[in-house]
């Protein structure tokens, strides 16, 4: 990193299985990106991955951009990662245990009390969290009370991945609020602790960090962070957001505009000042990255996780990566809008939104002798779109109408899915500019709060893309959504 060189903010985007790490110039526009991917260490509803393995992915992304862009100077550092994943450290800030990942489901037990501790309704309103399940932190904390009592007794913090990175960069306990809402101890309503939870949990409040707002500086850049990462000593090290929250900020989320990310599952974000705590559905609610401000989030399970899982079982003849799905789309297009009939329920596993039904299974439906693999690859874009379709109903009916959808992740790279998108949506789709959006958003709030940027200020930029529905497939595509939500309610008594 050059002395004197360009100015640059570093962001670490902690993922699933990749730490993206960016840089991005005082604008947040985006320098250099690198991935590096690691392995989860899987037994039975046991998902964890060690400490090392992340800060390992930090270090070595760090390297790789760094010759990228070989006169960076990094003045600031930003952090976005998953919700829940969380790890117990003394007070040294050394890892008792590896991370339990969010995926993690052993707390069933656990989520069972809890459930029994408080109604659904009252669960709900508090932490705008569907439900206690065997993946909450919470739950997860009684369980290492419960089946690691001398991990727990020497526990100093409980600490979430970011909280951890935080640690690790600047020695400090801190978190943010927008993280702080996966744990099933954060209240929405008081904007902090829900001290309820934690006693019927039986966990201290004492054992969990510090809250700033996010984009706050949590400190600076240690000595020892300085040798281990490579980064400057003394830089600031800013406060972030969840890894959703992060991506809506940077695409504009809110005033009529509603994101959509196809990633491994799909997810919708609608901004409101005033959340509706429905009775009947329960569709997850965050604490956004602004005081005041939340996201309704729909979640659809599976989305490019079907679509890889299509390729993977029905499709070995086609390469892996990008020009598999490449030719998975060439594929798709030589099937009509309504893919000849055939319907594909994306319920690999389970069903989130629009229904809670976690025995939801997937059903390929409509096929006949002249059906081919491209109407079976179509009907899994389609299906995509279809819930996609339901999500936006469902934010329309809670005060949040949308009159642009904004796409982020790897399924905006493909025309032909964000197509199929537009005209059963019935809306236009943008692409934007940056396709790290989740990584952008966390440098905008590094830049505005160490005065890179005016607060509150997000540069505008052209967009990549932008796909407006066809009208000549608007009946195709009516029909086949009312096919596609009367052939779930036809097959969910047997789920």
């Amino acid at each position: 990193m050059t002395v004197g060189g360009r100015e640059c903010i570093a962001v670490f985007d902690a993922g699933t299985t990749a730490v993206k790490v960016c840089l991005f110039a005082p604008d947040a526009s985006l320098l250099a990106c690198s991935v590096q991917e690691y392995s989860l260490d899987t037994r039975g509803a046991c998902v964890e991955a060690p400490a090392e393995r992340y800060l390992a992915a930090v270090r070595d992304g760090l390297a790789d951009v760094t010759t990228r862009v070989p006169d960076a100077r990094i003045a600031a550092v930003g952090l976005t990662t998953q919700g829940e994943t969380l790890v117990p450290v003394d007070r040294a800030g050394e890892p008792l245990r590896p991370f339990l990942v969010w995926l993690d489901g052993r707390a069933e037990d656990e989520a069972a009390a809890l459930r029994g501790s408080f109604s659904a309704q009252d669960f709900y309103e508090a932490t705008g969290l569907p439900g206690a399940t065997g993946a909450l932190p919470l739950a997860k904390l009684m369980w290492l009370r419960r089946n690691e009592p001398d991990v727990f007794s020497r526990t100093y913090k409980f600490l979430l991945l970011e909280d951890y990175l935080i640690f690790a960069l600047t020695g400090r306990f801190v978190s943010e609020p927008s993280v702080q809402t996966s744990s099933g101890w954060f209240h929405l309503g008081k904007d902090g602790a829900w001290d309820d939870a934690l006693r019927a949990a039986g966990i201290p409040a004492q054992l969990l960090p510090d809250v700033l707002e996010c984009g706050q500086t949590a400190g600076t850049v240690t000595d020892e962070a300085a040798r281990r990462f490579g980064l400057p000593a003394g830089i600031p090290v800013l406060t972030g957001a969840m890894d959703q929250t992060a991506a809506a900020l940077a695409a504009g989320c809110g005033d009529g505009v509603v994101t959509e990310t196809t990633g491994t599952a799909l997810v919708a974000a609608a901004c409101t000042a005033s959340p509706v705590f429905s009775r009947g559905h329960h569709v997850t609610i965050y604490r956004h990255v602004r005081r005041g401000e939340y996201l309704y989030l729909p979640i659809g399970s599976t989305a490019g996780m079907a679509l890889r899982w299509f390729r993977d079982e029905f499709c070995p003849d086609l390469p892996a990566g990008g020009a598999g799905y490449a030719a998975l789309d060439r594929m798709a297009a030589l099937s009509p809008p309504g893919s000849n009939g055939v319907l594909f329920l994306p319920y690999l596993s389970g069903c989130v939104d629009p229904d809670a039904c976690e025995q939801a299974k997937a059903v390929f439906f409509g096929a006949s002798l002249s059906t081919g693999r491209g109407d079976f690859a179509r009907a899994v874009l389609e299906s995509t779109a279809f819930v996609l379709a339901d999500f936006l109903d469902m934010l329309d009916a809670l005060g949040c109408p949308c009159r642009e959808v904004r796409s982020l992740g790897g399924g905006a790279s493909s025309a032909l899915w964000q197509q199929i998108k537009a005209d059963v949506c019935g809306r236009s789709l943008t692409v934007p500019a940056c396709r790290e959006a989740t990584a952008q958003g966390a440098a905008l709030l590094a830049a505005w709060g160490c005065g890179m940027l005016p607060a509150g200020e997000v540069p505008q930029r052209p967009a990549a893309a932008v796909y407006a529905p066809e009208p000549g497939n608007k009946e195709a595509y009516r029909a086949a959504r009312e096919r596609f939500s009367a052939l779930y309610r036809a097959v969910r008594p047997l789920f």
